[in-house]
């Protein structure tokens, strides 16, 4: 049986994820898994809409089943985040293809960037930039620029500044790397339109401010009208929970260094808004996406190492929303113990913790939701 794995946030889900979706599924799969992001999404923040909500999206734009990236590895770097679905994506069984969108939609174009960045002077190049305050993905892009010696190197390097071809490249990487007997393929995501081809930054702004999303399916736009209530009080009351919990962080928060999360206790006692906040706390070092990645880790206390999330094993997989038609056999192939229930999960509460309290982050701020897999 041939998987294609999916991994998305969906947040929200929008006419170019649900092409993405049926292109994965034309490419041969038997099945298509998603491997989602839950309460928490790589650019530190809350989801829009609850995991379970989006996962069943995605089962209704052509999913089989939705498995959740734990919040450990969603609150990390591009890397991390990368190892992780990537692991997650080997416990699905069956020969198994990733399958993701990216700016440029060529394969041999972020094999080449894959290669380009592992090179001994890109890397030293990309060293001293970082010595000099350059944040580290602008070090990283610009040592690649002045490192390519063809043109396919300077078409590898130009793939750097675009984001979803970043997390390609770490697909590969981490593919690579671990040895992983997985295949990939990248579907080319259509520039930006408003109207016809919005991002999911752009449909999530329109929808905060109380518009109407273009570009997005029926589905969507329900789930936008039936939850709007929650969108007005997020920033208060997550700024709420920042004034009382980042200033007594402790020691030992994930991707803390430097004194940041000194820098965003002093931020959060003097912030009036959630915006004051950020504009605080932020540095030219690191993009605003760490600084809310690290107060998200702070209030979730998210004490994983770098080493630590490398080496843990997929003892299971949570389930948030399946095909009830082909539940039986996208399930039945899974080697890791899948969990569709809170009991289910019990046996895992160690491994499941941080993804426990981001549910109960994202229940504090933005609406509670029940906890169990939706079969569609």
């Amino acid at each position: 049986m041939k998987t294609a794995a999916v991994i998305c946030e969906f947040n929200p889900l929008h006419n170019g994820h649900a092409a993405l979706l049926r292109a994965a599924r034309e490419s041969g799969a038997d099945r298509v898994v998603c491997i989602m992001s839950g309460s928490v999404v790589q650019r530190g923040e809350l989801a829009l809409f609850d995991k379970y909500e989006r996962a069943v999206h995605a089962v209704r734009a052509g999913a089989d089943a939705v498995f959740e990236l734990p919040a450990e590895y969603v609150l990390s770097g591009a890397p991390q985040f990368a190892f992780g679905a990537v692991n997650a994506a080997c416990a699905l069984g069956g020969e198994t293809e990733l399958f993701f969108g990216s700016e440029c939609g060529d394969v041999g174009t972020l094999e080449n960037a894959v290669a380009l960045l592992g090179s001994d002077k890109t890397n030293a190049e990309t060293a001293r930039l970082v010595a000099t305050g350059m944040n580290y993905p602008s070090a990283l892009a610009k040592a690649a620029a002045a490192c390519a010696a063809s043109s396919d190197e300077t078409a590898a390097a130009e793939a750097l500044s675009s984001p979803n071809n970043v997390l390609g490249i770490e697909y590969i990487k981490a593919i690579i790397d671990t040895g992983r007997k997985i295949s990939y393929n990248t579907v080319r995501r259509p520039p930006f339109d408003a109207a016809s081809a919005p991002t999911s930054s752009s449909i999530r702004e329109v929808l905060l401010s109380g518009g109407e999303a273009s570009g997005v399916p029926e589905f969507t736009v329900q789930s936008a009208k039936r939850l709007s209530a929650s969108f007005g009080h997020r920033s208060e009351r997550l700024l709420s929970l920042i004034k009382y919990l980042v200033p007594h962080a402790r020691k030992g928060v994930h991707d803390d260094s430097e004194g940041l999360s000194d820098r965003l206790a002093k931020a959060a006692e003097n912030a009036v808004d959630l915006n004051e906040y950020l504009a605080l706390a932020k540095v030219k070092r690191y993009p605003m996406a760490r600084i809310k990645r690290l107060t998200l880790n702070i209030l979730l206390d998210n004490r994983y190492s770098h080493n630590e999330l490398k080496n843990r094993p997929v003892r299971f997989l949570n389930l948030l929303a399946a095909d009830r038609r082909t539940a039986d056999g996208t399930l039945g192939s899974v080697s890791a113990e899948v969990c569709a229930t809170r009991r289910d999960l019990e046996p895992f509460a160690d491994d499941f913790s941080v993804t426990r309290r981001a549910d109960e982050l994202f229940s504090a701020v933005c609406y509670p939701f029940a906890r169990n897999a939706r079969f569609v």
